[in-house]
């Protein structure tokens, strides 16, 4: 299966402008076979919180209405990235996945909401889905950005079944080394294949570095983007899955420890 993952400088609040840099880099990534793609977190919008109230949608509006019919044109199962969600009357950070044939087929709202200069939280209200998906090859799990510190919440999704796990990000450049080491540790100890869609350029307030990756099983980086913006193909050979896992099952051995644990000891 051919993957991949997509970077670009985003502009805040600019919807028409994303849509069309979203909707080029899509097309290329078409043209060049790809079968499964990721886009960055917020790709449509942004960080521009101050903004929801104008620039939130539901699953019905026109960001996903134009992925929607991307995938469909193009046979694209596209996932990850994310959208300022709009629901109940508050506002939340979502990925969605959407099929070949143009169907919505499963959402994640972020769980982990960045504390820092982005005060998230003080915008989105933490989400309460898996994030789980089942797609043509393996089934798949969905994070966004900030999530990655937080090693439990992949380790749940494998242990749910996923094998692919991909991540919408906006990680900032200053920290870049830590989001290089996070995505080859999480595909490590998973032995799951991450598909990581970072961000570009500059916002305005903070410079993104890209290096977007794509990691096998092993930990192995398959393709790793620089600084520019483009689409970022690997073929991913899904034998590797049960390769990696042969000669010791790492999430095998870890239910085995936990069931054998006498917990009166503890």
């Amino acid at each position: 299966m051919k993957a991949a993952v997509i970077q670009y400088e985003l502009k805040p609040g600019h919807l028409a402008y994303n849509h069309a840099k979203a909707e080029e880099l899509l097309k290329q990534a078409a043209l060049g076979g790809a079968e499964l793609v990721v886009l960055p977190e917020l790709w449509n919008v942004g960080y521009a919180l101050e903004q929801l109230e104008q620039l939130a949608q539901n699953s019905q509006g026109e960001s996903l209405k134009l992925l929607k019919k991307i995938a469909k044109q193009d046979r694209l199962f596209i996932m990850g990235g994310s959208i300022a969600e709009r629901r109940d009357g508050k506002y939340y950070n979502t990925a969605f996945a959407i099929d070949q044939n143009g169907q919505l087929v499963g959402k994640y709202r972020k769980t982990h909401l960045f504390p820092l200069g982005l005060k998230e939280g003080e915008y989105f209200t933490v989400g309460d889905d898996w994030g789980l998906i089942d797609t043509p090859w393996e089934k798949a799990g969905m994070i966004l950005c900030y999530d990655i510190r937080f090693p439990e919440l992949m380790r749940n999704l494998a242990l749910r079944g996923a094998r692919i796990i991909t991540i919408g990000a906006e990680f900032p450049a200053a920290r870049v080394d830590h989001w290089r080491l996070f995505c080859q540790a999480r595909a490590i100890e998973n032995q799951v294949f991450v598909l990581a869609a970072n961000c570009c350029g500059n916002d305005g307030k903070y410079d993104y570095p890209g290096n977007s990756m794509i990691i096998s099983p092993t930990g192995k980086i398959l393709q790793e983007a620089g600084p520019e913006e483009g689409v970022y193909f690997a073929d991913l050979n899904l034998e590797d899955l049960q390769k990696a896992r042969k000669p010791f099952d790492l999430l095998a051995s870890r239910i085995n420890i936990i069931d054998e644990i006498d917990d009166t000891q503890l």
